[in-house]
C-alpha cells in the first residue's frame, strides 16, 4: 500500500531533522572544545611549575580531561554506528545479560561498597537485539553507579527483568542523589548534565534514548532529588522469529 505525504508534510519533517542535526553538531563542538581548552590551559602552567608536586597536579588534570574526551568519542561512535544498522533477532539470557553487566563494573561496585540485587524472571523466549539491550542496561547500571549518594551509608542498585511472551520489562533502581524534577525532561537530550554535576560525557542517557526508539520500546524516570531514580523499560518480544 502505497503513502502519500504532502509536499508541506515534507518539508516540515527535513526542517526538523536538520534543526536536530544542527543542535547535535553544536553540542559536539561546544563540548569537545571544552577539554581541549582545559588540556591547553594546563599545559602552559606546566611550562612554568617548579614544584613537581604541581607538575603532577597538571598531568592529572590533563589525564582526566583526555578520560572524558574519550568517553564522549566512543558514546558518539557507539550512537552512531547502533542507530545505522540493522537490528540483529538475538536470543537472550536475562540473567547472563545482567550478569555481563555487573561483572563490567565489579569494581567499581566493590569500590563504592554499593549492594546489588536483581530479579530476573524468564520463562518465554527473549529475541532481540543483544547488543542494543547490552549497552541499554549498562548505561543505566552505570549512571546509578555514578550519581550514587556518597552521604548514605548503604547504597544500594536494583535491577529488575521480567521476560513475558509479548513484551520485556525493565527496571532499573536506586537510592542516589536522584534528579530534580524541573531537569527530567532534559537528561535524554545530548551533552545534558545534572545542576552541580559534572561527571560522565552527557551522553550515556541520550544513547539509551536512540536505542529505545529504534527497538520500538518506551522509558520512563521516576526520581526525587536526593531519594533515589527509577528507569522502568518496556519493550515489544519476538519469540515467532
Amino acid at each position: 500500500m502505497k503513502t502519500n505525504f504532502s509536499t508541506e508534510t515534507v518539508k516540515t519533517e527535513l526542517s526538523r531533522a536538520k534543526g536536530i542535526i544542527e543542535q547535535f553538531i553544536n553540542s559536539c563542538s561546544h563540548n569537545l572544545k571544552g577539554p581541549l581548552t582545559s588540556i591547553e590551559g594546563l599545559v602552559m602552567i606546566a611550562e612554568y611549575c617548579t614544584n613537581p608536586g604541581e607538575v603532577n597536579q597538571c598531568l592529572g588534570l590533563i589525564q582526566h580531561c583526555t578520560i572524558n574526551m574519550l568517553e564522549m568519542i566512543r558514546k558518539l561512535e557507539e550512537y552512531t554506528i547502533n542507530l545505522q544498522r540493522d537490528l540483529n533477532h538475538d536470543e537472550i539470557e536475562a540473567d547472563h545479560l545482567v550478569e555481563r553487566v555487573l561483572q563490567e563494573y565489579a569494581t567499581e561496585i566493590e569500590k563504592d561498597q554499593i549492594t546489588i540485587s536483581t530479579k530476573v524472571t524468564q520463562v518465554h523466549k527473549w529475541i532481540a537485539d543483544e547488543q542494543c539491550n547490552y549497552l541499554i542496561l549498562k548505561n543505566l547500571i552505570s549512571n546509578a553507579i555514578r550519581f550514587s549518594n556518597q552521604a548514605t551509608k548503604q547504597k544500594k542498585i536494583q535491577v529488575k527483568v521480567g521476560v513475558l511472551a509479548d513484551r520485556i520489562n525493565v527496571e532499573v533502581s536506586d537510592n542516589g542523589i536522584g534528579i530534580v524534577e524541573t531537569e527530567q525532561q532534559q537528561i535524554f537530550e545530548p551533552f545534558h548534565r545534572s545542576s552541580g554535576q559534572s561527571k560522565g560525557s552527557g551522553l550515556g542517557l541520550f544513547l539509551v534514548k536512540g536505542l529505545i526508539d529504534k527497538l520500538k520500546a518506551s522509558i520512563s524516570v521516576f526520581s526525587n532529588d536526593n531519594m533515589g531514580t527509577s528507569f522502568v523499560l518496556s519493550m515489544p518480544n519476538s519469540p515467532a522469529i
